[in-house]
């Protein structure tokens, strides 16, 4: 008997204290400070403006003060949150962020009735980072993170035609944006017609060029070309006029001749040559060394008779 009483005291306790238990983490849980905001990352162009969305819900039993912080999270965990804005019990402090002074402030009139959201003008590139939004009702409190990544807008882009369009060349056509916060898509199309680039065309999204291959007078045209980033986008057009240059057969013969001139030369020998004054030098040539031979065998000729009429006279005396 004394053992049953035992065991159910003890079994008592312990139920009793697993509804205790039970009781408080579904009260926390119910009673917890929700903030409703999901968009985590913001993407925004400078020099303009941005809403980070800070909404929450509260227990309508809790009439406690409201206490709304919002802090710069530093990238290196070591140093403090630098606190840029702070409403507590109705009383709002502004500009205690030098950087962001005079550019903040809460973007409802009474930031305690759930919208807690923080509005920052005249955005600069040094204002990206890591806000935070924290708020208190005791016993309530709930903190979210936001990441600002604040890019240059891509500039007006530049369009124009690499090289010459010649009926049956491959043609490139360039767009370049100097200014913009990478990645910067760049994407083309016909600002004409039926708008779609030709069947052979090719376009480097990266890059921003254009290739069309063999162009023929149907590619003629207003080609229009769209950068586009995450803050923006611009547009520039080029024309491809008609109609486009042909190329003629004499400028095939200049380049032909061009391209043999480039090159080294065959040097003629003196065999080869014959025009009217070569042939006239040969034969005059040919008649000195002909009388130089003739001369020279009529002395010869000479010179032996002589000498034989000289020996016959020596044998006869």
């Amino acid at each position: 008997m004394c053992l049953t009483r035992y065991f159910n005291i003890t079994f008592g306790l312990w139920l009793l204290i697993f509804m205790g238990i039970l009781y408080s983490l579904t009260k926390d849980s119910v009673c917890a400070l929700e903030i409703t905001s999901h968009i985590k990352n913001y993407y925004v162009a400078r020099d303009s403006s941005v809403t980070l969305n800070c909404e929450f819900v509260l227990e309508s039993e809790n009439l406690g003060y409201t206490e709304i912080e919002w802090n710069i999270v530093p990238s290196d965990r070591q140093q403090d949150d630098e606190i840029i804005i702070w409403y507590t019990g109705g009383v709002l402090y502004s500009n205690l962020y030098e950087p962001l002074k005079n550019r903040v402030h809460f973007a409802s009139p009474d930031p305690q009735d759930g919208d807690a959201s923080l509005r920052i003008l005249d955005l600069k590139l040094t204002d990206m980072g890591t806000y935070q939004c924290k708020v208190k009702r005791l016993p309530e409190f709930g903190m979210k993170n936001f990441n600002l990544f604040v890019m240059e807008r891509p500039s007006t882009p530049v369009c124009y035609i690499d090289g010459e369009a010649e009926e049956g060349n491959n043609l490139r056509m360039k767009c370049r944006s100097s200014q913009g916060t990478p990645p910067l898509d760049y994407n083309w199309s016909k600002a004409n017609g039926n708008k779609m680039l030709p069947q052979s065309a090719f376009v480097d999204t990266k890059a921003g060029d254009l290739y069309l291959r063999k162009i023929t007078e149907s590619d003629t045209g207003t080609y229009r070309c769209v950068v586009v980033s995450l803050v923006g986008m611009e547009v520039c057009e080029v024309t491809l006029s008609s109609p486009l240059n042909r190329t003629s057969p004499q400028t095939i013969n200049n380049e032909v001749c061009e391209v043999t001139l480039s090159s080294p030369l065959n040097r003629t020998s003196p065999q080869t040559i014959n025009n009217g004054s070569g042939t006239t030098a040969a034969i005059v040539i040919s008649i000195i060394v002909m009388i130089i031979l003739i001369i020279t065998v009529i002395r010869v000729i000479i010179c032996y008779r002589r000498k034989r009429m000289e020996k016959c006279l020596a044998m006869k005396y």
